[in-house]
């Protein structure tokens, strides 16, 4: 059995050993906070750096195997002097390995050559981008930063609000990062450090490449505080002759550079991740990689420079006819004390007074071939948004019912027709398994 193999057995094998309590169906994948999702590549990266967090790092099987000996042990001090980390939005694991068996010449293969390692990891629950990047840029579970999902319920705001756009969800359409003006602070929103501020303190800058249209959105104001320098960007490539240029430019500075590319989810989002076009994405990005990043690099930017290339989530195919539709469900709809929050296949249910029991009820009699239903309050308890101290507002966003999707439907509450053949929050292997690709750049 491969590294990678024995990686993805164990990560199977914590549904039942961690969260028995929730009776998950077999299928789930559930989020492996201990050593083997998203939230331990920060933790990992500040102990490389000669620093401490109180999450866990990565399994030491994940590094240790990097040619050069990464070791992640204590008292070890400064491991690495400079560490790449790419963020390729909703590249699931299987997809990666896909294009990587399709196609020989994909450049990713490359690192793979020279002591390269490629492992599944879990991505956080929910499997949603505003929970998943938040816990990438800080280290912290979705239970500790509190951005518990696509929508969610605030009471300061007294709002349901789309915390991609920052609007309330009554109004989106007006667009204009409404909250922000009505006096909400990006940077003051998540009660955690972004891990530029905790690699602060350790004297290590970050550097951050993201696509134009989000330099200045209110979501990345959220997640991204402390930075040294942002940069926008156009396209892949343009990714990667920006992110060589810093690495020539700073090749005596301790520091991280992030980059973030979002084409794979707008691909998946459109036309599902099993399209042909989502492989292609992944070659072109890989094929830019190796010309212009890789084989450019000078041994200077090279030496002693740890890349590591991640996603925040997978995806799952949502063909329309599989949607369940709210308004079909009125003895359900009428228990409800408002429209669902979370992501349509991770929503969060709020139930009016003395109604939860109800509902749940109905759920598990009428839907239980295409929902799991869960008690938010007892899902929280054992841990399955992550350990630690929950953020304040944590409790509040999470509804009293938690409704994971099965296979490939959703749960559609609004007026307007769904239209995404792909989408992710939901514990399916498409939506949790994500790839950790790791190599020395030297």
């Amino acid at each position: 059995m491969s590294s990678a193999q024995q990686i993805e057995a164990q990560i199977r094998a914590e549904r039942g050993a961690r969260f028995a309590s929730l009776n998950l169906p077999a299928e789930f994948i559930a989020p492996n906070y201990g050593g083997r999702s998203i939230v331990n590549i920060p933790a990992s990266i500040v102990r490389l750096f000669g620093g401490q967090m109180h999450t866990a790092p990565l399994d030491p099987a994940i590094l240790d195997g990097v040619s050069g000996g990464l070791s992640l042990s204590e008292g070890g001090g400064a491991l690495a002097r400079r560490v790449v980390l790419v963020i390729a939005d909703a590249l699931g694991y299987q997809r990666m390995v896909d294009a990587l068996d399709d196609n020989p010449q994909n450049g990713f293969h490359a690192l793979l050559r020279n002591g390269g390692q490629l492992t599944p990891l879990t991505s956080v629950f929910p499997s949603t981008t505003t929970a998943a990047l938040t816990a990438l840029w800080s280290g912290y579970t979705p239970a500790e930063h509190g951005l518990m999902g696509y929508t969610q319920f605030l009471r300061a705001s007294s709002v349901r609000a789309d915390m991609i756009t920052f609007n309330p969800l009554a109004t989106n359409r007006q667009g204009g990062e409404q909250l922000v003006a009505a006096g909400l602070q990006p940077e003051q929103f998540l009660p955690v450090p972004s891990l530029p501020q905790t690699l602060a303190q350790i004297e290590v800058p970050v550097y951050n490449l993201i696509e134009q249209p989000f330099v200045k959105s209110a979501l990345s104001r959220v997640q991204i505080r402390g930075q040294r320098e942002t940069r926008g960007f156009v396209t892949s490539s343009d990714m990667w002759t920006a992110l060589r240029a810093w690495l020539e430019q700073r090749t005596a500075e301790r520091a991280l550079f992030v980059a973030y590319w979002s084409a794979v989810d707008t691909i998946a989002h459109s036309f599902g991740p099993s399209v042909d076009g989502l492989l292609a994405e992944v070659n072109n990005l890989a094929y830019s990689f190796e010309r212009e990043f890789l084989n450019r690099l000078s041994p200077a930017a090279r030496a002693d420079t740890l890349f590591l290339l991640t996603a925040d989530h997978g995806q799952m195919d949502t063909p329309l006819k599989s949607t369940v539709y709210l308004r079909d469900h009125p003895q359900l709809a009428a228990r409800l004390l408002m429209a669902p929050t979370g992501d349509p296949r991770a929503a969060y249910l709020y139930c009016c007074n003395g109604e939860t029991a109800a509902a749940r009820a109905y759920i598990e009699e009428r839907l239980p071939d295409r929902f799991v239903v869960l008690d938010s309050q007892t899902a929280l308890s054992a841990g399955l948004f992550g350990a630690g101290q929950p953020a304040p507002e944590t409790r509040y966003r999470i509804g009293d019912l938690i409704l994971l999707a099965r296979g490939p439907h959703r749960l559609w509450e609004r007026n307007d027709p769904p239209k995404m053949l792909g989408l992710h929050g939901s514990l399916t292997p498409e939506e949790m398994l994500v790839p950790l690709l790791a190599a020395r750049l030297d």
